[in-house]
């Protein structure tokens, strides 16, 4: 009987172990996006001027024009449907400047962002990671200023990206990504960098996104 009871005990407290796993996925936070027709495809859109964004390499700093098309993990044809723990960004880089003066351009070559969503840091507040994907055959994301030549193959995941729920429905997203790899591959005169080979660079910068044709695109969990 005593076993029989010490059985009964261990299962029940398996069971409740598994009812706290279950409610802490179920709270786990999501991106969500609610537009104002119920059939309306659901995307997020935002953009950036030079200045707000900043790539730093070992050769100095990269900015750009920068635009972002957020969408469910994986892309749908039906935007972001319902809650995501997961969002694929689309950016595209036009406009580039490095190291203060040299044109440069930022090729994602088919690559893309996949965003997490982690931990509330307060109201309206989360932690955020990012990776950089690149599918079978494309990539990696390539950074161009005259002669040099960078490789940022795919990887993560990076961390340190807060969003923040603002008034209105949009979202802002501020990266302060460090030990992002770098593979310097064309080292060629008048290039900043030491050398070819792997490095590590850093990413910051503020970007609003907002969901397409009106509704609101949040993070939302704890």
């Amino acid at each position: 009987m005593v076993g029989n009871l010490k059985a009964l005990g261990l299962a029940f407290v398996a069971v409740l172990a598994m009812s706290v796993v279950a409610a802490s996925a179920s709270q786990a936070s999501q991106y969500t996006c609610s537009a104002y027709a119920p059939t309306a495809p659901c995307f997020g859109t935002g953009s950036n001027t030079p200045g707000n964004e900043t790539l730093t390499t070992p050769g100095g700093t990269v900015q750009c024009n920068s635009h972002y098309t957020v969408e469910e993990a994986g892309g749908s044809e039906e935007g972001l449907e319902g809650p995501k723990t997961s969002v694929t960004v689309t950016p595209t880089y036009t406009d580039c400047k490095a190291f203060g003066f040299l044109n440069a351009s930022i090729d994602m070559m088919g690559c893309d962002y996949v965003f997490h969503a982690e931990a509330q840091i307060a109201a309206g507040r989360y932690n955020n990671s990012v990776d950089v994907t690149c599918p079978v055959g494309k990539g990696p994301v390539t950074l161009t200023v005259g002669t040099c030549k960078v490789d940022i193959p795919a990887q993560g995941p990076l961390t340190n990206v807060e969003t923040e729920n603002l008034a209105g429905g949009t979202l802002t997203v501020k990266p302060n990504v460090a030990n992002i790899t770098l593979n310097v591959t064309t080292d060629g005169f008048g290039c900043p960098f030491p050398s070819t080979g792997h490095f590590t660079g850093s990413f910051h910068g503020d970007v609003t996104i907002s969901r397409v044709g009106g509704g609101t695109i949040s993070v939302s969990g704890v």
